[in-house]
Parts: structure tokens; C-alpha cells; sequence
């Protein structure tokens, strides 16, 4: 794990924000190699969780890629209001000194976000824990992707694979 991405997952637990880490970092962190440079995050979406979790990304120096306050991110209405409009499923934060630095949060829970959190695994690292969807969370939230881009049906085979070997052992 790369050190800022232990920075937030740190300052994500020391804040008490509730979140899932999903998408390409969580399936790296179940042990299937791939590229990826972002970080998927579905967070409770409660206004006190969501006021943590701006106060966190905000203090770690990311800044909102849609021309936005941080805040606004914890309206509910401008959540719908993006999906409509925009066609967003996420809400992107960016580090401008390096702009591969992405954080993306899920507009709404792209499972129930209660089952995410029940089946997630914690993974311990050198000062941080960080909460990671279950491999069969991440494929079905890959199957829900349509057209599914190149890299989302490699990720299936390589999830169906990993998920056909632990039912295998």
C-alpha cells in the first residue's frame, strides 16, 4: 500500500468516518494483481459521517474535481441531483500536486450499505486498518457496471476465479 493511501485510511479510521473500500485497490487487496491509481469508496451516507469524511479529505489538502465545495457532497439532494443531471456515480476528490491521487465516493450505496460493512474483511497495515468489500461485494458490483469497460470484465473472471478457488479448498 502505497504511504497516502495509509495516510487516509488512518485518518479515515481515526475520525471514526464509515466506509468500504471497494473497486480496483480492494481487489488488489484480495490478492489479485492489476493496475489501478484511484480509490473507491462507498461511505455512509448520514450527514454526520459524510461531515467527517470531508473534514478528513479536505485536511489531507484533496479538493472536489467538479468545480464544488466539499460540502455539498453531504446534501442528499445534490447527490440525486448529480445522478440526474450529471449521469455521476461518483463524487471525485483529487489531490492537485498529483493529480492521480483520486478518491471517489459513491452518490448512492451501490449495495446496501449495511451488508457491505457486515461482509467487508479488515486488513491491518503499519498504523492504519482499513475496511474492504467481500470478494463476492466486488463482483456484484462489477456486474452492475453496463457496458462493463475492458478492465471490469477481467476483474469478474479474476473475482469468479478467486471465489471458485476458495469454495474449492
Amino acid at each position: 500500500m502505497e504511504p497516502y493511501q495509509a495516510t487516509l485510511f488512518r485518518e479515515l479510521d481515526n475520525a471514526g468516518v464509515s466506509y468500504v473500500l471497494c473497486g480496483g485497490l480492494a481487489i488488489v487487496l484480495h490478492g489479485i494483481h492489476r493496475f489501478t491509481a484511484d480509490i473507491d469508496l462507498a461511505v455512509a451516507l448520514d450527514p454526520e459521517n459524510l461531515q467527517r469524511f470531508t473534514g478528513v479529505v479536505t485536511r489531507l489538502g484533496y479538493r472536489p474535481r467538479a468545480p464544488v465545495p466539499a460540502s455539498d457532497l453531504i446534501d442528499p439532494e445534490n447527490r440525486r441531483r448529480w445522478q440526474t443531471e450529471k449521469k455521476a456515480l461518483v463524487f471525485t476528490f483529487v489531490d492537485p500536486a498529483l493529480p492521480y491521487r483520486q478518491i471517489d465516493v459513491f452518490l448512492e450505496d451501490p449495495l446496501p450499505f449495511a451488508a457491505l460493512q457486515a461482509q467487508s474483511t479488515l486488513e491491518h497495515g503499519e498504523g492504519y486498518t482499513v475496511r474492504i468489500a467481500s470478494p463476492e461485494h466486488l463482483l456484484a458490483m462489477k456486474q452492475k457496471i453496463q457496458p462493463p469497460r475492458p478492465q471490469d470484465v477481467l476483474d469478474m473472471q479474476m473475482l469468479e476465479k478467486k471465489l471458485r478457488e476458495g469454495k474449492a479448498s
